[in-house]
């Protein structure tokens, strides 16, 4: 078990409810692959946030052994489809979860088994494809996703802090292919698989730029590399427009629900204690005091821009000022997309901004 302040106690066991916060995940959640009576079913025997991961995972067991059963029975689709709900659940149950990182850990690893079982159930032309590249003594591991078309553009999404390439991105990346573009979803440093082998580094728009050298080395899969888009939510709305601003071969880059700056005159009283536990959980630092991220540290982004907020973000401090300060730091062609109601991500809005998200990578690409 972590060591939690007594602010965190307090938060988990009697802030954290259905009541106050749990419902505007929902939407959030429903990326993720999971049903919302499922989501529902298994939050109403959530008494506290102690028990998040605990009653996430036991219904990523209850689907994996459905699944299981399925495949038995040679109803391989059934057993895709629950092997990847199955994954969603324990992503949900370890995602922000840092009470128990041992706990957290097992249930991040178990969500990437049931997706491996499950895209191992794909035909052999739409299974995504497992890509490791090498980077500084390690490997970032991604899987890419090809539409099927020759010489379309390729869309590399950008994980959260806490984030998984085995789910939401999965799931993005679905539509992505439906209207016709490549997608490439990996784990950086701090993120995912490459959390145990190398925390999140201030330069991350190098593992962006080792990722498209990987690309144009081994560009058998007919992509137009001309045509490279960044796509990040939370966390990664902040870096996919940051390493767009340092890597010229990115064409467009879209940031959803990030944010511009993260320094010492930002008072943490305004950053959701979750938040910061997630930060120093990806970067290994000891105190958020010791966090200091700045887009304007990066060069003016000139080339288009899309950047969406939302007015009611919990995760975000300030994020009207924060998304207005990425519109000032950016001098190319620039759009802000702001939902005055809008959640963490927009993600009650996710029906508006996912469609105007792709229609503008159309027009960019």
């Amino acid at each position: 078990m972590e060591k939690l302040s007594l602010k965190e106690k307090i938060f988990y066991r009697f802030v954290m409810n259905e009541r106050r916060v749990y419902r505007h995940w929902y939407s959030r959640f429903l990326i993720c692959g999971v049903d919302l009576d499922r989501i529902r079913r298994v939050i109403s025997r959530i008494k506290n946030f102690y028990a998040w991961c605990d009653e996430w995972s036991k219904e990523g067991d209850t689907l994996e052994e459905m699944a299981e059963n399925a495949l038995s029975n040679d109803n391989s689709y059934t057993a895709r489809q629950l092997f990847h709900e199955a994954a969603g659940c324990f992503h949900i149950g370890q995602h922000i979860y840092f009470i128990d990182i041992e706990l957290k850990n097992k249930a991040q690893e178990r969500a990437r088994e049931n997706y491996r079982k499950a895209i191992e159930l794909y035909a052999e032309g739409k299974r995504p494809i497992r890509i490791d590249i090498r980077f500084r003594g390690t490997k970032i591991p991604g899987y890419l996703r090809l539409t099927n078309q020759q010489n379309r553009p390729l869309i590399i999404q950008i994980n959260g802090l806490d984030n998984i390439k085995e789910v939401e991105n999965h799931y993005q990346g679905n539509w992505l292919l439906e209207a016709g573009f490549n997608s490439f979803t990996f784990d950086g440093p701090g993120q995912g698989e490459m959390w145990k082998s190398m925390k999140m580094i201030s330069d991350y728009e190098n593992v962006v730029i080792a990722i498209i050298d990987w690309f144009q080395e081994n560009n058998q899969y007919f992509i137009d590399l001309k045509r490279i888009g960044t796509y990040g939510m939370s966390f990664g709305g902040y870096l996919s427009p940051r390493v767009a601003a340092f890597e010229k071969r990115i064409a467009c880059a879209v940031g959803n629900g990030g944010f511009g700056y993260l320094r010492n005159g930002t008072s943490t009283k305004k950053v959701n204690p979750i938040w910061i536990r997630d930060i120093l959980h990806v970067t290994g630092y000891e105190d958020i005091k010791e966090i200091e991220l700045d887009i304007k540290e990066a060069p003016p982004l000139d080339r288009p821009i899309l950047f969406i907020q939302g007015g009611r973000d919990r995760i975000i401090p300030e994020p009207k000022k924060q998304a207005e300060y990425i519109m000032d730091w950016a001098i190319g062609e620039k759009e802000l997309k702001y939902y005055p109601e809008g959640e963490h991500c927009c993600a009650n809005f996710l029906d508006e901004v996912i469609p105007y998200t792709i229609d503008w990578f159309e027009k960019h690409l």
